[in-house]
């Protein structure tokens, strides 16, 4: 009964035949193709998104102009149809690029089971959403991160089993490492049911290392609070005993995700356990973006850190412990203003058109998060939405705190793509609350 079971899948005396008819027909299918051919034409498409901008921006120049009507029409039709060609085109060689997060993945089980045995603990490792596909170049970065993440977790994270046990936990922890496709975005977790992360203790640690002030100290949220183990030189050896070891080379794992434009989440209760959550962008080589105009310059926000856009009078603005401040739903967000964090002369003020009439009576904040803090960026006028490409400045001008690559714009002109991160540490040491 059992032979004919397994044998009813195929004709008789076929299976092998058909079976291997099959693998030749896939293999005659698929071509292999060197990476750095998928490198160039990543590129090429991102020059066809400048000129698909630009174009569709002389469509709407033309349309203004009187007589010149059916030009405009016809100039618009093509735009369009180009943005769809160039967008499909996109798509495709976007799929081309794509591979199994699995290929990282399948790594990490004999890396953690290995961790668990030297350190004496038990640990049931769960993987999830391996079949997510993620662009090459972001999973070559995020291999180090999440040994950085799993590590933590497995050393720091979880109590050794008697420790569970008295704590009315099972003796066998749990480490998740799970990834998921949500939007225009790849999350990667790395939770762990641990001891959590005391939020006093992390305080109390980044005021005895100069970190932050004992002012900036009490003002912080318990979440703000935690997100300090990502600060450069808060993990330390001296340290290990004070936070349970949380934090050892966070630091690399929040570099090594800025670089991909992408942010960290920390989420954590005290005796329950810790989940870090990685927001990474599909491909490194376009973004959206939101443009918006300060001093008479655009600069690019990557809209993965923007909460949202707010119109701000002044009479909305308060002082509060000599920052300005605004009241967004019951809750004190610090503004700044980015000519200020920029440092842009007046002088280039006194061109931009949005100055003259508005800026009196009406200011556009953009509300950003990093570090687990929102910050509301106050800019001279918002100027739209838009798909970007990354251009990097680092052969050029090395790392510039607050920038984090440039763009070409439909006008033909540069826009800095600012990184908020870089923005929110440069006003805190600013305003000295941190070291």
């Amino acid at each position: 009964e059992a032979h004919r079971h397994s044998t009813s899948l195929y004709p008789a005396g076929g299976g092998a035949a058909a079976a291997a008819a099959s693998a030749t027909a896939a293999e005659s299918r698929t071509v292999r193709v060197d990476v750095a051919v998928l490198d160039n034409l990543m590129n090429l498409v991102g020059e066809l998104v400048i000129d698909r901008t630009r174009l569709g921006q002389l469509s709407n120049q033309l349309g203004d102009v009187a007589g010149v009507e059916e030009l405009a029409t016809e100039v618009g039709r093509i735009s369009n149809h180009l943005a769809r060609i160039t967008g499909f085109l996109q798509d495709e060689i976007l799929k081309a690029r794509m591979l199994p997060i699995d290929r990282l993945f399948k790594k990490f089980p004999r890396m953690v089971r290995d961790l668990a045995q030297k350190v004496g603990k038990e640990v049931n490792f769960v993987v999830r959403g391996e079949d997510t596909e993620l662009d090459r170049s972001v999973i070559e970065f995020i291999g180090d991160p999440l040994i950085h993440l799993l590590r933590n977790a497995v050393d720091h994270g979880l109590e050794p089993p008697d420790e569970r046990e008295r704590a009315g936990k099972p003796r066998v922890g749990t480490v998740i490492l799970a990834a998921d496709h949500r939007e225009n975005q790849i999350v990667v977790e790395v939770t762990d049911d641990g001891r959590g992360i005391d939020p006093d203790k992390i305080r109390e640690s980044a005021v005895r290392k100069g970190i932050i002030t004992p002012e900036r100290a009490r003002e912080l949220t318990d979440r703000e609070a935690q997100m300090l183990i990502f600060a450069p030189g808060f993990s330390t050896a001296g340290q290990v005993s004070d936070i349970s070891g949380r934090g050892v080379g966070l630091d690399v794992v929040q570099k090594n995700i800025d670089r991909l434009n992408g942010r960290v989440e920390l989420e954590s209760e005290p005796g329950k356990g810790s989940t870090f959550r990685i927001y990474l962008p599909l491909t490194l080589a376009t973004i959206r973006a939101l443009l918006v105009r300060v001093a008479g310059q655009v600069f690019a926000l990557p809209l993965s850190a923007i909460v949202e856009t707010l119109r701000v009078s002044p009479e909305q603005i308060q002082t509060l412990k000599r920052r300005e401040v605004v009241v967004v739903r019951e809750k004190v967000v610090p503004i700044q203003r980015l000519e200020q964090c920029l440092r842009l002369s007046r002088r280039a003020r006194r061109g931009d058109a949005g100055d003259a009439g508005g800026r009196s009576k009406h200011l556009y904040a953009v509300l950003v998060t990093a570090n687990g803090t929102e910050l509301g960026l106050v800019v001279d006028s918002l100027v739209g939405e838009q798909e970007i490409v990354i251009k990097s400045l680092g052969r050029f001008i090395g790392d510039v705190r607050g920038l984090a690559g440039a763009t070409i714009l439909g006008d033909g002109s540069v826009a800095l793509i600012l990184d908020v991160r870089g923005l929110q540490e440069a006003v805190w040491q600013t305003e000295g609350l941190a070291g």
